[in-house]
């Protein structure tokens, strides 16, 4: 079957609302904020769409979401979706997934990480929460100043203050702790976590967790589903999670990949 371009946003909610812990990236991709900046790859069946991956093209490098249960995309859809995608992007891959670039493209493995998705949220009412406050466009210079420092290389789009979804703990009038969302759809009830970050001088004082949970109470009110991207090894966090409600769905790869240069010669 040869994939295609997939447009029809219903039915590209009706496949991701499948399995929400592994595609809801994707989904909340799917909200008008986002939807610009995607493209859906997939099969586009008499059921409905099928094995549906996303490329999200935005200010950095191109990313691809490609997820499923073993089975529905195989060597074949990957060789097809390489002639689709750009000569260089990031990737969130399902396991073993890489091997099916590894002809074609260069290949940087940045490991093994999980899904994670909030299951307890009677967890996230903490002491604390009160002592945060919501971000605004105002805050922009200090949120990135903070992240210069504490989280260099994060993928932080200033325009997602725009979600009025992040959050900050300030000590003594300093921003020192912030955090916000990586997707946020009303209109799909979905959100994920993400640029969760701590000042150095300001760590293991609970600060993180605090935000964090400031952050999932608020997008209670408006979202049925959320969950985040952590790397296996961060056991802190993982543990910060854990402690607030949430659960290990998956575990996935990210990798960056680079289409290699075709030899000059041949035999």
């Amino acid at each position: 079957m040869k994939l295609k371009v997939i447009k029809n946003r219903r039915i590209l909610a009706a496949y991701f609302h499948q399995d929400f812990s592994l595609h809801a990236y994707s989904l909340g991709d799917l909200d008008d904020f986002y939807w610009s900046r995607v493209t859906c790859f997939g099969l586009d069946t008499f059921s409905g769409a099928e094995a549906v991956s996303v490329l999200y093209q935005g200010d950095g490098l191109p990313v691809l979401l490609a997820f499923s249960q073993p089975g529905l995309m195989n060597k074949d859809y990957f060789l097809q979706l390489s002639t689709l995608l750009p000569d260089q992007f990031y990737a969130h891959l399902s396991p073993n997934f890489d091997q099916f670039f590894a002809d074609r493209y260069e290949m940087e493995d940045f490991g093994e990480h999980y899904k994670m998705s909030l299951e307890k949220p009677g967890l996230l009412f903490i002491p604390g929460m009160e002592k945060t406050s919501r971000l605004t466009e105002d805050d922009l210079p200090e949120m990135i100043k903070l992240y210069e420092v504490s989280y260099p290389g994060n993928a932080f789009d200033p325009r997602m203050i725009l979600t009025e979804q992040y959050f900050g703990y300030r000590d003594q009038g300093k921003l020192v702790s912030i955090g916000g969302v990586h997707v946020y759809s009303q209109d799909f009830e979905v959100a994920t976590l993400g640029n969760i970050t701590t000042h150095p001088d300001f760590r293991n004082r609970g600060f993180g967790r605090v935000v964090t949970a400031r952050i999932c109470s608020s997008l209670l009110d408006s979202v049925n589903f959320i969950g985040l991207n952590v790397k296996c090894d961060n056991f802190h966090a993982i543990n910060l999670y854990k402690s607030l409600g949430f659960k290990i769905s998956s575990k996935y790869g990210e990798f960056s990949f680079k289409k290699a240069p075709k030899p000059l010669f041949s035999l």
